[in-house]
C-alpha cells in the first residue's frame, strides 16, 4: 500500500502545465471519435470505448493516458478497501500503459510519464529499471531545467546504491557470548564508558497459569570483562520490570542518568479518524537518576513530549546531557517516523521537541539514533536514504560551529543489507560497535564488530575529577568547563550533586591541549592544564582536585601550569592557554582588582630567586594589560623563596613553592 501513496505523491509533484509535445504522433479522426464519446460515458463504458480507440489507432497517447488514469482509480478503490491484491493488480495495468506512452513518445505531457515510472521504480529501490526513465529526460533538449535537476539527483542516488553493493566496506561480525542466549536479545545500549551492556531479554512467562506459557521482556544489565566480553547478565532492580515493556535506553556519561521508553497500550485519542476507538501502544520516555546506591522512580521527561496521542522512543543522551534524541510519531495512525531533540532548560526540564529536519528526516521514516559521546556523529536508521533494504543504518556528522548536521552516509554493504538494520552503537573509543541480529539458531542475539575507519566518531578523551569548595562540600550550581585550545570546542562536565565527582568527554586529537576551568559566581578562578604529552587517546584521565573558594579580600589563589622555564620569565604559548582562562575569570568579574605575586623555591641563590620572582609577576602583569585588562585593577611582586607554602625538602613541596597566585585586593 505505501507504493500507492508514493505514487499519488509523485502525481502531485510532477503534473502541470503541458508541453508542445511536436516529436509525438497525431491520433487517428476515427480513434478519436471513440476517445470524445468516451469523455461522458460511465467508468466500464470509458474503458471500452478507450480500449477501441487504440486498436484503431496504437499510437494513441491520450487513450493510453486516460485508460492510467482509470487504473488509477481503481488503485484508489483497492487502496481504501484495503484489497492489497487490488493494488497490485490495477498498479501492474497503470505501469503498464504508462511504459507505453514513453515507449510510443518520452516528451508527452513534459516527461510526466517517464518521471512518473522513474520514481515508481525508484521506490521500488528498483534502481536499474528506473535509471532509463531519468536519463531519458536528461537526454532531451525540451525537458524543464527543474525536472531536470531532479533527474540528475536521482541518477546520483542510483549511482551510490550500485557503488555501495561494489565497494564493500569491512565487517566481520562476533556473538557477545554473554549477553546472548537461547533466549532473544535485542536493543543493546551500550555505557559511555563501556562498562556496562544494558539491552532486552525475552524470557518465557513464569506463570503457571498462562494459557501458552508466553513470555515476557526484561531489562538486563551486563558487566564487561574484557575486550568485547560481558557477563551473561543479571535483570535491572527496581524501579525496571515491573510489568510495563521497557526498553531502548540511554545512559549519561556518569553511568547516573538513565532514560528508558515504556509502552502502555491505551485507548486512541487523537484527531486522525482512522484511529478513533482503536487501542494503540503509547511509547514515552521516562528518566531515573541513581542515588544513595539505589535507581529512583521513573518520571517522565514532560507532558508536553510524551502525551496520549504521539509515539516517543528510542532516546539518546548526549555526552554533556543537555541534548536528548529520540523517535517520534505525531499520528501514530499515518505519520511517519522522524528524529526529534529537545534540550536542557536552566531548571532541569525539557524545551519543545523539536524536529531535526533536513538531510537527517525525510518524507519516510528514520529512527533508532545513537549520537555517540563525541556529540557530533549521529547514527540512525532510516527507509528513506537511498540505501540496500528497508531500514538501513546512517552516519552524520554535525558541524561543530552551524549545529547542522551534513549529509547521511549509508554505513555501507554488507552491514547493512536487504533487510531492516537498526539499534545500532557505537563503543566510545569508536573501535566497535553493537547490534541485535538473527543467528543461525534462528535467535536474536547481540553482535559486535570492529567499525572500519571511516565510519568511526571523532576521537574523545574521558575525563574524570572531583570539585569541592573550601568547606569540603560540594559547591551548588557550579561547572567544569572542558575545552580544547586548539579548536576552541568547549563542553561541560558532569557533576554528580552528592559527591561532586565529575566526569566531561571531550573530543580531542594529538597535539591538542585540553583546559579544565571552574566555574561558579562570586568564586575565584580555579583551573587545570592537560598538556597533549599527558593524553592517550581512548583512555581517561584522572585529574586533581579542583577546589573553589569564594572571592574574599585578601585571600591568595593559586593560578595552576604557569611553569616557566628554569631562570626564565617568558610566557610561552602553554602559559597563555592558562592566562587566557584567566583574562576570561576578569572580564566576567570586572570589579575585582588583584595583585600578582610571583614565588620561588630556595634552590639557588636568595637576591636572584627574588629578582626571577618578580620579572615573573611583571610578565604575567604585562601579559594581561596587552589583553585589555584596566591596569588600575593590577599590581605585580615578586618574593622570591621567602613565602613558602610546603617544605623546600621534597621536590613536591618545591613544585609547590614555585607557583604565580593572585591575591584579591578589591571585589
Amino acid at each position: 500500500m505505501s507504493n500507492y501513496i508514493f505514487l499519488a505523491i509523485v502525481i502531485l509533484c510532477f503534473s502541470g502545465v503541458y508541453a508542445q509535445e511536436e516529436n509525438c504522433p497525431e491520433p487517428k479522426k476515427k480513434a478519436v471519435k471513440y476517445f470524445e464519446n468516451a469523455r461522458t460515458a460511465s467508468f466500464n463504458d470509458k474503458k471500452t470505448l478507450l480500449i477501441e480507440a487504440i486498436k484503431i489507432d496504437p499510437n494513441y497517447l491520450e487513450a493510453y493516458d486516460e485508460l492510467a488514469n482509470l487504473a488509477d482509480k481503481s488503485v484508489e478503490r483497492a487502496y481504501n478497501s484495503g484489497n492489497a491484491s487490488g493494488i497490485q493488480q490495477y498498479t501492474k495495468i497503470k505501469i503498464d500503459y504508462w511504459n507505453k506512452i514513453v515507449e510510443i513518445c518520452p516528451e508527452y505531457r513534459n516527461f510526466f510519464h517517464a518521471m512518473e515510472l522513474g520514481n515508481y521504480y525508484f521506490g521500488q529501490r528498483k534502481y536499474a529499471e528506473a535509471k532509463p526513465y531519468f536519463q531519458k529526460i536528461i537526454a532531451s533538449p525540451n525537458a524543464y531545467k527543474k525536472d531536470e535537476r531532479y533527474a540528475y539527483e536521482r541518477l546520483e542516488d542510483i549511482a551510490t546504491y550500485f557503488k555501495l553493493i561494489k565497494d564493500t566496506v569491512p565487517f566481520d561480525p562476533v556473538k557477545l557470548e554473554g549477553p546472548s542466549s537461547k533466549h532473544n536479545e535485542y536493543l543493546p545500549m551500550l555505557s559511555p564508558d563501556n562498562r556496562f551492556l544494558f539491552y532486552t531479554r525475552n524470557m518465557p512467562h513464569e506463570d503457571k497459569n498462562s494459557f501458552d506459557g508466553g513470555s515476557k521482556e526484561v531489562f538486563v544489565q551486563s558487566r564487561k570483562m574484557g575486550v568485547n566480553k560481558f557477563t551473561s547478565g543479571m535483570p535491572m532492580p527496581s524501579p525496571f520490570n515491573l510489568g510495563q515493556y521497557q526498553g531502548g535506553v540511554s545512559v549519561a556519561v556518569d553511568n547516573k542518568l538513565l532514560f528508558i521508553t515504556l509502552v502502555e497500550v491505551i485507548p486512541y485519542r487523537g484527531e486522525n479518524r482512522a484511529g478513533l476507538g482503536q487501542m494503540f501502544d503509547n511509547a514515552d520516555i521516562y528518566f531515573t537518576e541513581f542515588k544513595d546506591g539505589e535507581w529512583s522512580k521513573l518520571e517522565s521527561i514532560g507532558s508536553h513530549i510524551n502525551t496520549p496521542t504521539t509515539w516517543e522512543a528510542q532516546p539518546s543522551i548526549s555526552s554533556d546531557n543537555k541534548t536528548l534524541y529520540f523517535t517520534r510519531v505525531v499520528d501514530p495512525f499515518g505519520g511517519d517516523m522522524d528524529i526529534y531533540k529537545c534540550e536542557r532548560q536552566p531548571d532541569g526540564s525539557w524545551g519543545e521537541p523539536i524536529n531535526l529536519g533536513y538531510p537527517i528526516n525525510t518524507p519516510g521514516d528514520e529512527k533508532s539514533p545513537f549520537m555517540h559521546s563525541d556529540s557530533y556523529t549521529l547514527y540512525f536508521s532510516s527507509n528513506e536514504h537511498i540505501g540496500l533494504g528497508g531500514y538501513d543504518i546512517f552516519y552524520s556528522k554535525m558541524d561543530p560551529t552551524t549545529g547542522q548536521f551534513n549529509k547521511p552516509k549509508n554505513i555501507g554493504y554488507p552491514i547493512n543489507t536487504e533487510k531492516d538494520e537498526h539499534g545500532f552503537v557505537v563503543s566510545k573509543d569508536g573501535d566497535y560497535a553493537y547490534y541485535s541480529s538473527m543467528s543461525e539458531d534462528k535467535q536474536l542475539d547481540i553482535f559486535s564488530f570492529e567499525l572500519y575507519e571511516e565510519a568511526r566518531p571523532e576521537e574523545v578523551l574521558f575525563i574524570n575529577g572531583e570539585i569541592l569548595d573550601n568547606t569540603g562540600k560540594v559547591p551548588e550550581g557550579a561547572q567544569v568547563m572542558l575545552k580544547n585550545t586548539k579548536t576552541n570546542q568547549e563542553v561541560e562536565a558532569v557533576i554528580d550533586k552528592e559527591t561532586g565527582s565529575y566526569v566531561g568527554v571531550v573530543r580531542v586529537d594529538k597535539d591538542e591541549d585540553i583546559m579544565l576551568t571552574a566555574k561558579k559566581k562570586g568564586y575565584a578562578f580555579t583551573s587545570q592544564l592537560i598538556s597533549s604529552n599527558e593524553i592517550v587517546v581512548g583512555k581517561p584521565i584522572q585529574t586533581k582536585k579542583m577546589e573553589v573558594k569564594p572571592i574574599e579580600v585578601g585571600s591568595a589563589h593559586t593560578i595552576n601550569d604557569i611553569n616557566f622555564a628554569t631562570n626564565s620569565y617568558e610566557i610561552t604559548p602553554k602559559i597563555m592557554l592558562v592566562l587566557n582562562e584567566f583574562i576570561d575569570f576578569l572580564k566576567t568579574n570586572p570589579t575585582v582588582k588583584i595583585a600578582i605575586n610571583g614565588h620561588t623555591d630556595n634552590v639557588g641563590n636568595p637576591q636572584d630567586n627574588l629578582e626571577l620572582s618578580e620579572r615573573r609577576a611583571k610578565a604575567v602583569y604585562d601579559y594581561l594589560l596587552l589583553e585589555d585588562i584596566d591596569p588600575s585593577r593590577l599590581s605585580s611582586k615578586g618574593f622570591g623563596s621567602t613565602q613558602p607554602i610546603a617544605s623546600n625538602d621534597t621536590e613536591e613541596g618545591r613544585a609547590k613553592n614555585r607557583r604565580t597566585e593572585f591575591i584579591v585586593v578589591e571585589k
